[in-house]
């Protein structure tokens, strides 16, 4: 450190040029802005910089991300919360939520979140006005960092009740007399719309994906043809309509030998459903598939006799008592036992808006199979991103030995997360916005997305300059023969008119074109079989959130007609060189 001329203490560059918070040096007219750090080779620099120059050297790094408040491609809540709510952020970013003992309110506070939802969900708690009590003894839900994570958790508690299953039936056949196959993987059959992080859990966590196709409108699962057949069609099968899921199974399993009359459906760990798909915002049909599922697990049951179904639960109780010390499972599944996990990221908007009840999704609604649902809280919960959650049945679904003790940080705190250490900030936020916003709140704000959201498919579609090119794809749920809009999004693609005529351009090329008004609005190909497909057809995607107001949408719709004039012009322009050059 040395003296300045103005006697203030300064810490020298390695140029000796002062630097650091006390420099007296205009900001502006230091060597860090005349690329002195060399940002751009990605060196940890050597020394120190002063704070009030890297703020403005990060600030003027970002400004070339987009806008929150003009950011239509994500569901997340980028951009507001009152005063207050970003005060109480504040106040609980430098918490770990993890330290349990030493965060006791914290902890407390996740506690009442996890109990509101689960009561609006319909999870079976043993005493559900007892938070301390009955929120710790058992696991019922738990915060995640989003419903990646979220979803993982269900997936992971469904995959240990399958491996426990199939092993007693591997090590007891000569006993129970029921067949399964050593080289045999869970597989998990669900949509081709649903979120990446169900494919990443199959590729991580070693689980089978079989994906039901997405062919059209409503671009969800709206029957149970495909569900049932692929559940009932068997491993051995070279004929039927599902003959390529079966061709799957044997290939990816490698069977070295017939697999007889088992079914595909033998090996399903879970069946996934989405409501609110981050494709098209649309919801599958939660209850057919419940029934469907339900179906298929009594059929497949009544097929044992008693006998095997009470040898098979001695068996499976005395193994868990081996592998866990002599303790009693908390559940023991039937030979066929299929969990349905509904992927509900979106899910406050069917929790809370005046119409949101119209989507049947929750365990009151869904009773035989749905045993666990997350949801995004920084999505419509409206935290800022990092929030997540997973909701459960009841107590029996997520079994004991899956939740650690945590004991090493100061008391004891129960844990089932994937991630560990986290800020307290988004857990505490969304306690701020149960007690800010209430359940009218919560309708009050969502239900003026909704209106949004249908403002602005009304207008494009009587809109004569943009009806031309596009049309609305998203919502197309129907109630009392009229359009029932569920979830604030709003998916474009090509009108029938110019579906399939050459015009010059594409929805990618308007997408990119939409930026230089400070709009993000995605664009990208449906999947039809497969996840990461893109053999599907084109779309634009408009989230409307709580700060895209009508005028907003407004200014939006007057920049696309702007660009439709432009691109017309372009191609006039071109067909008229076109016509010379052929002259």
């Amino acid at each position: 450190m040395e003296k300045s001329n103005n006697g203030m203490l300064t810490q020298a560059t390695g140029n000796g040029e002062p630097q650091g918070v006390l420099s007296a040096t205009p900001v502006f007219g230091r060597s860090d802005f005349v690329c002195s750090l060399e940002l751009e080779k990605a060196n940890l620099p050597e020394n120190p910089t002063a704070a009030d120059s890297v703020y403005e050297i990060v600030k003027s790094e970002l400004i070339i991300d987009s806008k929150p408040d003009m950011n239509l491609a994500t569901f997340c809540n980028e951009s507001y919360t009152d005063p207050w709510g970003a005060k109480t952020v504040e106040d609980s970013i430098k918490k770990n939520f993890i330290d349990g003992h030493e965060y006791a309110g914290t902890a407390t506070a996740a506690l009442r979140c996890m109990h509101i939802i689960g009561k609006e969900l319909g999870t079976n708690f043993d005493h559900p006005d007892d938070v301390h009590t009955d929120a710790g003894k058992y696991m019922y839900g738990t915060p995640t960092i989003g419903s990646s994570e979220a979803i993982m958790l269900a997936l992971i508690a469904h995959k240990f009740m399958w491996n426990q299953s199939h092993r007693v039936l591997l090590d007891n056949y000569d006993s129970i007399g029921i067949k399964v196959d050593p080289r045999d993987q869970p597989v998990i059959l669900m949509s081709s719309h649903v979120h990446g992080c169900w494919d990443k859990y199959c590729r991580y966590y070693g689980a089978v994906p079989l994906y039901v196709p997405i062919l059209g409108a409503p671009y969800a699962i709206n029957n149970t043809d495909f569900i049932s057949g692929i559940l009932n069609t068997k491993i051995d099968d070279q004929h039927s309509e599902y003959k390529q899921y079966a061709a799957k199974i044997r290939s990816t399993m490698g069977y070295v030998e017939s697999q007889g009359d088992r079914t595909i459906g033998s090996l399903v760990m879970c069946v996934g459903a989405v409501v609110g798909s981050t494709f098209t915002g649309s919801q599958d049909d939660v209850k057919i598939i419940d029934d469907a599922v339900d179906i298929y697990c009594k059929e497949q049951n009544q097929q044992y006799s008693f006998e095997q179904k009470l040898k098979f639960h001695q068996a499976f109780e005395k193994w868990y008592r081996f592998q866990h010390e002599g303790q009693i499972p908390n559940r023991i599944p039937g030979l066929v036992d299929i969990p349905v996990h509904v992927d509900a990221a979106c899910g406050f908007v069917f929790m809370f808006a005046s119409n949101g009840s119209q989507v049947k999704f929750n365990f009151k609604d869904c009773p035989k199979r749905v045993a666990s649902i997350n949801l995004s809280n920084h999505k419509y919960g409206m935290t800022f991103t990092g929030m997540g959650c997973v909701l459960f049945k009841d107590k029996h679904v997520v079994d004991r030995s899956l939740v650690y003790n945590i004991t090493y940080l100061g008391g004891n705190f129960s844990d089932y997360t994937v991630n560990f250490s986290r800020s307290s900030a988004m857990i505490i936020m969304q306690y701020y916005n149960f007690l800010r916003f209430g359940r009218s709140g919560y309708r009050a704000i969502l239900d003026n997305c909704i209106d949004n959201a249908k403002w602005l498919i009304d207008e494009l579609a009587s809109n004569t300059k943009l009806n031309r090119y596009f049309k609305n794809i998203s919502n197309n749920h129907r109630a009392d023969g009229k359009q029932a809009i569920h979830m604030p999004v709003v998916v474009l693609t090509w009108a029938d008119a110019v579906a399939d005529k050459q015009i010059g351009w594409d929805l990618s090329d308007f997408s990119f074109r939409l930026d230089r008004f400070g709009w993000s609005v995605p664009s990208y190909h449906l999947p039809t079989y497969i996840h990461e497909d893109t053999d599907g057809v084109e779309v634009l995607r408009i989230v409307v959130q709580q700060v895209i107001t009508r005028s907003r949408l407004q200014n939006l719709v007057r920049n696309m007609e702007t660009l439709i004039d432009e691109l017309e012009a372009k191609a006039k322009k071109q067909q008229s060189k076109t016509c010379v050059v052929e002259s």
